[in-house]
């Protein structure tokens, strides 16, 4: 049987460890891909210190990556050998270690997997397919936006919303997500990322490195908002939305982060929302919308520049360096970039 390389975490909090895996067979439903590029989330470091969802041991982190089909199973036909693909790991498959990203080979759901236009789009694949499938789900199912126009961005509806931390991943990803839709979006950002942030397209930009009290007041002079998206989270951010929420007669907004110890009590007319976003696409109910999103959103939205992925950090040495990829998230290092590896480097 032919085996690949990988990096095994072997227990709870452990660091990885490279070792083999056996390559997988497909199964109805799955697809094989050979591994190009794994794009690394806040989530995996967190999931490997403090174990934000329980996990079976030994296992394989990774939730998305992008790579070449090496072999479909017996039911998948929107797919073939040698397709460009960017995957996202299904939340179902947590435990299944085929599933991980943090290897060479690796098995993807054809359900929550897209078809790339083109090999040139392979790394903006990787970076992009799970972040954004949070963005959507957040934007379009919870906050109520409408989907972005793919062949050019709908014009403007006369609605303002927040989007705090735009140099963030997400955050980036959500700005030109609700411009595209043809909402005028204000964001946040710190003055190390004023021009990538700029660039994606913003009416106003709030420097969030200013004392809480000059963000506040520029967040009134620039509001009111129709929605409010916080892709931060942290109880600095907290402590100023739900302020500001507070004091402007209150009301409700959603994070993509759960409370954190040592956030202040939350005013009682203001609602914090956090919610597993991109759970709805597991959701029968939710179909189309979740095809929409794998089958036209992530390509075309990547091809026709809609989507921006973040810019790339890149992380040499391969998979022995995946964990010096999760150390330097946990540290804060990583900041208006998305770190990425190639597990054959």
């Amino acid at each position: 049987m032919a085996t690949h390389t990988a990096a095994w975490i072997k227990r709870k909090h452990a660091p990885l460890e490279l070792g083999p895996v056996e390559t997988p067979i497909t199964g109805p439903g799955e697809i094989l891909v050979k591994v190009r590029f794994i794009a690394f989330s806040p989530i995996e470091s967190k999931q490997q210190k403090i174990e934000v969802h329980p996990l079976t041991y030994p296992n394989i982190l990774g939730l998305s990556f992008s790579g070449v089909v090496e072999s479909v199973g017996p039911d998948v036909e929107k797919f073939s050998k040698g397709d460009n693909v960017a995957v996202a790991r299904p939340h179902d498959k947590s435990n299944d270690p085929r599933f991980g990203s943090f290897q060479q080979y690796a098995l993807a759901c054809a359900d929550t997997t897209s078809k790339l236009p083109s090999s040139e789009f392979l790394e903006s694949g990787a970076k992009v397919v799970l972040n954004l499938a949070t963005v959507t789900a957040a934007c379009s199912h919870f906050l109520g936006l409408e989907r972005p126009g793919l062949d050019k961005p709908k014009s403007h509806r006369g609605e303002r919303i927040l989007v705090y931390g735009g140099s963030s991943s997400c955050g980036g990803l959500a700005i030109r997500y609700a411009t595209a839709a043809g909402y005028e979006v204000v964001t946040t950002f710190s003055p190390k990322n004023h021009e990538y942030v700029a660039s994606l397209g913003p009416a106003v930009v709030i420097d969030h490195t200013n004392p809480p009290d000059k963000v506040i007041e520029d967040l009134q002079a620039h509001g009111p908002y129709h929605r409010i998206l916080d892709t931060i989270g942290v109880p600095p951010v907290t402590n100023i939305i739900t302020k500001y929420l507070g004091g402007a007669g209150g009301g409700s907004y959603n994070t993509l982060i759960p409370v954190f110890p040592g956030t202040n009590p939350i005013p009682g007319n203001v609602e914090r929302r956090f919610e597993s976003y991109s759970w709805i696409f597991n959701n029968p109910e939710h179909e189309e919308f979740r095809k929409w999103y794998y089958d036209t959103l992530v390509p075309q939205g990547l091809e026709s520049g809609v989507i921006v992925p973040t810019p790339s950090q890149r992380i040499d040495g391969g998979l022995a360096n995946t964990q010096h990829a999760l150390d330097l998230m946990n540290r804060g290092e990583v900041s208006g970039h998305k770190l990425v590896l190639d597990p054959w480097d």
